[in-house]
């Protein structure tokens, strides 16, 4: 099984779909106030742009580019669906976010994820990312229970 990436917009129902399942999944593990759950299609003020994973006739995981209205690049909604962890399908979504944000001219990617996110933040770094300070607006309000991460993708 490999999987095929592909590029969509907020609306795609299947993405909808893959988000409230990341929604559930990272709930329970965060107080309210600390939950960066997101709707997608509030994000009015910038640019957005999601990616898709399938494999075979199954949706397996989503990300979002989001360049906000001060320019930065943000990964929003990484999501793998368990049944297809393990097969380098966060990776390949990944990737296709930076091939897109070198295609327009950014040279950094920011994200924020959360201290239980372990797996994540070990594949994070795997891939060439680092810790870094709070970035635009997690700014107003840093949160102790956020990571804050950026790669130079130059």
């Amino acid at each position: 099984m490999s999987a095929q990436i592909f590029e969509t917009d907020v609306t795609h129902p299947h993405l909808t779909r893959l988000i409230a399942e990341l929604d559930a999944y990272q709930y329970p593990l965060y107080p309210p106030e600390s939950f960066q759950g997101i709707d997608i299609t509030e994000l009015n003020e910038g640019e957005i742009t999601c990616f898709m994973a399938r494999v075979d006739d199954d949706w397996a995981g989503c990300a979002c580019l989001f360049i906000t209205k001060h320019g930065i690049a943000e990964m929003k909604r990484v999501y793998v669906n368990p049944l297809f962890r393990g097969q380098g399908i966060a990776s390949l979504l990944i990737a296709a976010m930076e091939k897109k944000l070198k295609a327009l001219g950014y040279k950094e990617l920011f994200l924020e994820t959360g201290v239980f996110q372990e797996k994540a933040i070990t594949l994070y770094e795997k891939l060439g990312y680092s810790r870094t300070e709070a970035f635009g607006d997690y700014l107003l309000a840093p949160d102790p229970l956020s990571v804050y991460m950026m790669k130079s993708v130059r």
